[in-house]
């Protein structure tokens, strides 16, 4: 299960998931937005861009409710709680845990005391050029997935969470369901991996915790101190969440041979990944966080940027107040860890092919290429490469979408039969299209600067502007222009002007009083072919003794034939 997921129906088509993410790793089809689950890193940047809330942390919430109501369930806590939650005595959330039915409660510092003590024997070593630190669950994914050939630099040392999960199991039966609760979604996707499937049962967000807490009515504050479980004092290790906590904890326990270093964010990484791979570094010891802040910058922390700030104070403070900054941990665990070549191997398009898909949105010459990143990547050579990888569409393309729109307007505009024109609210003429311009006798510019109750009778356009309702097909006479039209006339909201449509009918008008005048001229010719007729009926009659009023009737009826059927 994959620890973020998309919903569909929230995708809108704007890439802000796609141009936050580091690594590009959204796939688009038919407008929808899916991540790709092979070159994802779980850093969270789609979901804190997706202003749509398309994106959505997975969460094993209602698991770990189950695994609670039938095991006795052991807590691995994530030091920085103490910035998510504002507690005067960190102890306080002992307690209000037990409370959700856990059955033990232990600190990930702990865990992150081993990994400590395993980064100063390795450095003791002097086997690696570089160390690069494994806690952070992205770094490690960043490299697997898309630098595995600096694999060799990692440590090959287990992050907090599975060292203190191995060491909880070590100590109270290998049976024992690990939970960790802590603000990184990536821990999410460390969990399913299959080299940790026995070490943790499941994992929690500071977020999936705080909604726990408000449904039982939990109130941490509220709750009486209880000591940690475990028996052991975490001591500096609990400065983990902290930039530089790596650094200081192993500063603490005397590691030689090594430059220390942090950086922290994704581009920072990149580009220490960057100067490795080029042999630009040598003999570091590096501590690396995806997050801004290390851990307190955690995408599923529960707290905004002003209380992260303010939890740095907390933390270090909670790792100052230890008896024991170093503690010394007995223990059999082995904390090895093999990392993989995880990266996926795309097909790459040849130069010609990546032409092609350029070309095919309007960029003909390198020239055309605005490298602008409007659809989330770096170049549009970029662009095109995902294309043709089937990432990305040609649609997703800003300039050339508005560029074929623009086009595609102007084709309708330029061609349309209709008189098209737009004015504002003091009918000034703000646009017409070509066919208006030659029927009015203007240019544009002279259009643009005239009102055009100067060349017609705008009444019924004021009667749109004051009440917003439309008319549709109104038979105008133009006058001035000695043309015929079916009018329709629309409010325009948005730029508070009327925008109006007229179908020229002035040949139809022609033709219509054509047919009137010929039934005319044939109800005269019928009218006097009647008169004869009964001239005629009448001395025919007066020879054969018969009336003509039968007469009178044919010929009175084929008369209002001629009229009304007008053929």
């Amino acid at each position: 299960m994959n620890a973020i997921h998309s919903e569909p129906a929230n995708c809108r088509n704007c890439y802000k998931c796609l141009r936050a993410c580091p690594v590009k790793s959204i796939h688009f089809s038919n407008g929808q937005a899916e991540l790709q689950s092979d070159t994802c890193i779980y850093c969270g940047a789609c979901i804190e861009a997706c202003s749509q809330h398309a994106k959505v942390v997975t969460s094993y919430l209602d698991q770990v409710k189950a695994l609670v109501a039938k095991e006795a369930v052991t807590v691995s806590l994530a030091p920085s709680f103490v910035s998510a939650f504002s507690l005067d005595d960190p102890r306080r959330m002992v307690t209000a845990l037990k409370a959700l039915g856990f059955a033990r409660v232990e600190e990930t510092a702990v865990g992150a005391a081993m990994v400590s003590d395993a980064y100063v024997r390795l450095a003791a070593e002097g086997r690696m050029d570089n160390i690069l630190t494994t806690c952070c669950p992205s770094v490690n994914n960043l490299i697997e997935k898309h630098y595995p050939h600096l694999i060799g630099a990692m440590a090959p040392v287990v992050s907090p969470m599975i060292a203190h999960a191995k060491r909880i199991k070590e100590i109270e039966g290998a049976h024992t369901p690990v939970v960790f609760i802590g603000p990184c979604i990536a821990k999410l996707d460390e969990v399913s991996d299959l080299r940790h499937e026995n070490d943790v049962a499941a994992a929690l967000t500071f977020e999936d915790l705080i909604a726990w807490m408000q449904e039982k009515g939990i109130d941490p504050k509220s709750m009486a101190p209880t000591p940690f479980d475990g028996g052991v004092d975490a001591g500096l290790a609990r400065q983990y969440p902290l930039e530089g906590g790596i650094v200081e904890n192993v500063k603490a326990r005397g590691i030689q041979g090594y430059e220390l270093m942090q950086v922290r964010g994704v581009e920072e990484c990149m580009e220490v990944l960057d100067a490795i791979g080029k042999g630009l570094l040598h003999n570091c010891f590096i501590e690396m966080n995806i997050c801004p802040g290390a851990c307190l910058g955690g995408p599923a922390s529960g707290t905004k940027q002003p209380i992260r700030f303010a939890g740095i104070r907390k933390v270090a403070d909670y790792a100052a107040g230890s008896a024991q900054p170093v503690p010394a941990i007995d223990t059999t665990v082995d904390l090895t860890m093999r990392f993989l070549n995880r990266k996926k191997q795309d097909k790459m398009p040849t130069e010609e092919e990546i032409r092609k898909i350029l070309r095919s949105i309007g960029k003909e010459r390198p020239e055309d290429e605005l490298n602008c990143s409007s659809c989330g990547y770096p170049t549009c050579r970029a662009k095109a490469i995902a294309v043709y990888q089937g990432k990305a569409e040609l649609s997703m393309c800003m300039p050339y979408m508005y560029q074929t729109a623009q086009s595609m307007a102007g084709v309708v505009l330029d061609n349309t039969p209709n008189y098209i024109l737009v004015v504002d609210d003091q009918m000034k003429i703000c646009e017409m299209n070509p066919i208006a311009l030659k029927a009015f006798g203007l240019t544009r510019s002279e259009a643009t600067n005239h009102y055009l109750f100067e060349y017609m009778d705008t009444g019924d356009i004021d009667f749109v502007m004051e009440t917003h309702q439309s008319i549709i097909d109104k038979k105008v006479t133009l006058i001035d222009l000695k043309r015929t039209v079916l009018m329709t006339l629309v409010f325009l909201p948005k730029t508070n002007g009327v925008m109006a449509i007229m179908k020229d009918v002035t040949s139809e008008e022609e033709h219509e009083k054509a047919l009137y005048r010929l039934r005319m001229d044939t109800i005269d010719m019928a009218q006097k072919v009647i008169e004869k007729q009964m001239v005629a009926a009448q001395e025919i009659a007066s020879l054969l003794g018969e009336t003509t009023a039968e007469t009178k009737s044919t010929l009175t009826h084929l008369k209002n034939m001629i009229i009304e059927g007008g053929e």
